[in-house]
Formats: C-alpha cells, structure tokens, sequence
C-alpha cells in the first residue's frame, strides 16, 4: 500500500474570469487533489484594492458526481481555511503585489479528514462521473491573460489497500448579507452525520477598503442547538470560537504579506482578527525610503490600515486568529469514531441562530455556512 503522487493537470490554462471544467480518472481510490493557480498581475492594478491576493478571485471551486451533484463547493478562502484546520500551514504561498510579479494560490481538497487519510477517500469508480470545476472572477483590469493550475492528485495504491469508509461532502449551506441587531433563524438538513460547522464572516469594507468593523461584530452571537431547542452545542461570540480553534490547534496562524499599497489604504490580511505584526522596509532601489512603514495603531481587524507615503513595498508577518476569517465548530473530537458526531436525524431539529451586533458598522457584511458532512460508503 502506498500513495501515489499523479497530476490531472500541470500548467493547465484557466480562462481569466471564466470556468475550468475537467473530469477525474473513472476509477482509483482519491485522498485529495493539491490546487496551486498562479497567474501574473497587471502591473499595479492591485494597490488600492481589497481584492489584492490570488485566492481573493477563486469563486468557486466544486467537485460533482453524476454531473450536478456535489462532493465539494466552497470559495477559495473557505478552500484555504479549510486546508489549514485540516494541518496545512497557515501561510503557505507569500502575497505580494509589486509591478506585475507572479501571483500564486494553493490549498488542499482533502475527501478525507486529512492529506494521506486511509480510511476516508474517493472511490471514483462508485461513480458514472466525477468532475472538477474551478471558477474565478479575475478581469483584464487585474490580470493580463489566462491563467494557470496545477491539480495534483494523491491516489492509494495497491493490493493490500483498505476499501474507502466513506468521503466528505463540504459544501456552501447559507449565505446572507448582514443587517444591523438582526437574527438568522436557520434549521440544519437532518442528512448524514456532521463532522464540522464552518462559519466564513466577511465584515463591509468601506473608505480606502479598510473593514467598517471587526468579524466579531458582523457576528457577535452564535446558538446551536439540538433537539427542537432543548440542548445547547454553543452559545457563545464568534470570538470565543476563534480562540477555541486556536486552542486545539497548538501552533500559530500566521500570514506574509509584501504589499505594495496606497498609503491610507486597508490591507487584507487573511486573518479575521490581527493579534501581533511585524514589518520591515523592501525598497526597490536598494536604499531605505523615507518616511518609513507604518501601520494604524490598534487595529485588530481584517485590513490592517497602512500609514505611509513612500513608493515601496514592506515585509509583514502578521499572527492571530481566524484563517480566511473562518472559524468551526468541530464535532470530530473522537475522529476514529464517526458515531459519536453529531447525528443530524437523531437530534433534530438542530437550530442555528446568528445574529449581527446592533451597529451600522456591522450592516453589509458577509455570512456563509459551510457544512462538513460524512457520506458512508
């Protein structure tokens, strides 16, 4: 038994703005395709947007069966998040936007629980089809021509390989735009058994695209609940899960960033609250500028606001909380014992209710939930 590392496609080219449709292999056991896109920038188109990393434009990424049903349909940013709550490294590409340098993306679209998961895979021959869609919103303001990826897949092989147990179906529920002190009343699918709950929250970005607030605001309370009500999962602020998932992670979340900005302009940062930064000058021509880098003092947000005046980029490292402004209520403590997750059937109803923090700065922002669910073999 043993994984073999085979692309589906190298250098493939993916119209900028449009849809990449291809099929997977009709037979073979998938663990999880590795995506890394990567396509130039026109030069300085980036430096005063909130958009200004490759992953910002990944729309959509989706992995059918049959032809319309889902196995995967996600964000790149949720991709990403997912990707790092699933053992990836919480910077794995290095977001700079100088001239028109190479921007890159990757992440991981694991069927199992994890890269090299043996027990929960793809079995593509359970299929008639499995197909692959990635779409990005990229336009020629932004970049120059089409762009490319690589999809690499990771197979088990061999005679004593177990047979799969099942795969993740991890997929966009909901989605609203915030209204000010406002619940959402959701009531989850009674489908499968629920391994995580992934909340994706986008404040508004207004003047100079800095955040109007803090995530924790677009969402300050979050209820779960089972049985028609009667038994509470989590009654807590988005904020007290982000310090949750940091917790049972054990290692930091970290993101590098060399922007080359607008002085007065938020810098979107990967990470839903910014704890601790570091920067240092990058200058073009060898020599340190003047006046030198700096940024808004106690911002704690998404877009870290620069204060400079100089034509040259910085080197940022910035640690916090909340990969992709993604946090999940995770039900797979016991991960050997898919029983012991949350049964949608047997408990429900289960209710979700959200609510936005009573302040016009929260309007406007963004909510998706995004459901990790098990489908047995």
């Amino acid at each position: 038994m043993y994984w073999e590392r085979v692309y589906l496609r190298q250098a493939e080219p993916w119209t900028n703005g449009g849809t990449l449709k291809l099929d997977l292999p009709k037979s073979g056991k998938l663990g999880s395709i590795m995506v890394h896109a990567y396509r130039a920038g026109v030069t300085d188109a980036f430096n005063a947007q909130y958009k200004w990393r490759l992953i910002d434009y990944i729309s959509k990424i989706e992995v059918l069966y049959n032809g319309t049903r889902p196995i995967k349909s996600l964000t790149g940013e949720e991709c990403k998040g997912l990707s790092i709550f699933d053992g990836m490294g919480s910077a794995p590409d290095q977001e700079f936007n100088y001239g028109s340098s190479t921007k890159r993306a990757h992440f991981m679209l694991n069927f199992g629980r994890r890269l090299f998961d043996k027990r929960y895979f793809l079995d593509l021959g359970r299929f008639d089809s499995v197909e692959i869609q990635l779409t990005n919103d990229g336009s020629s303001t932004y970049f120059g021509g089409n762009w490319s990826v690589d999809l690499l897949m990771y197979m088990l092989r061999g005679a004593d390989a177990p047979a799969s147990q099942g795969y993740f179906r991890t997929e966009d529920w909901k989605s609203w735009t915030t209204v000010q002190n406002t619940w959402q009343y959701l009531d989850l699918p009674t489908e499968l058994m629920l391994r995580r709950l992934l909340l994706h929250v986008l404040p508004a970005h207004g003047t100079n695209q800095n955040a109007d607030t803090q995530g924790y605001n677009v969402v300050d309370q979050i209820k779960l609940m089972q049985r028609a009500r009667t038994e509470h999962i989590w009654d807590q602020s988005l904020r007290e899960l982000w310090y949750e998932n940091y917790m049972t992670r054990g290692r930091e979340f970290l993101s590098y960033l060399e922007p080359y900005h607008t002085g007065g302009y938020g810098v979107k940062t990967g990470l839903g609250q910014v704890l601790g930064k570091a920067i240092g000058q990058m200058p073009q021509g060898g020599t340190p500028v003047t006046p030198t880098i700096a940024l808004e003092p106690g911002n704690d947000g998404d877009t870290q606001k620069l204060l400079r005046t100089g034509s040259d980029n910085y080197s940022m490292i910035m640690g916090g909380l909340a990969p992709e402004n993604c946090a999940v209520i995770e039900f797979d403590q016991d991960a050997d014992n898919p029983n012991s997750w949350l049964d949608l059937a047997a408990v429900k109803p289960v209710n979700l209710d959200v609510h936005t923090k009573d302040s016009a700065s929260a309007d406007n922002g963004v909510v998706r939930v995004v459901l990790d669910r098990l489908v047995p073999a």
